[in-house]
């Protein structure tokens, strides 16, 4: 895994330890950046689960792969499921709220709809997204979910990830807020 990768994954954790902060430091990333991506909306690896972007790897092998995608452009997707929580699940079906709740932020370029829960659901399983010489597209817990709608997806998994935004809602702690 690049710098580069590892700084794009910060998204999905909430603290990483020192001196992982110090080597993106010397990387050129600056606090400011590294403390922005970690306040990024999405669902966050649990400390005691992971210090780090580095760690991944080595604790894939502590999982069970339990799914595999193949994606656009030869990437694939893997689900590894574990015997205790590592993270939070922060999505969450339309259905199971009301659109009165919703709210939207910005995430990168696109504005996704959000909700403010005060307990977030836990999750025992990692996606990981690699392309077909194995870099790091993203790593995060809970169920696969497809990317946001892309001109690089084929028709059917634009049609897929479409559907899948349409009715799905992004989770943040309460406390986290807009």
């Amino acid at each position: 895994m690049t710098a580069k990768e590892a700084f794009y994954l910060l998204k999905h954790f909430t603290t990483v330890d020192h001196k992982f902060v110090e080597l993106l430091n010397k990387q050129g990333y600056s606090e400011k950046s590294v403390k922005s991506q970690l306040k990024t909306a999405g669902s966050k690896f649990f400390f005691s689960f992971c210090q780090n972007p580095f760690q991944l790897e080595s604790l894939l092998e502590k999982g069970a792969l339990s799914q595999e995608i193949n994606q656009s452009n030869e990437r694939k997707a893997k689900v590894y499921q574990y015997s205790h929580s590592i993270g939070t699940e922060q999505i969450i079906n339309r259905s199971l709220i009301t659109a009165n709740e919703i709210q939207t932020i910005k995430r990168d370029s696109f504005s996704i709809p959000i909700i403010n829960l005060e307990i977030l659901p836990e999750t025992d399983k990692i996606v990981i997204v690699r392309s077909f010489n194995e870099d790091w597209i993203t790593a995060f817990p809970g169920d696969y979910a497809p990317a946001f709608p892309s001109a690089w997806m084929n028709s059917k998994e634009l049609e897929l990830a479409s559907e899948f935004w349409k009715n799905h809602v992004f989770i943040l702690k309460a406390s986290m807020g807009s």
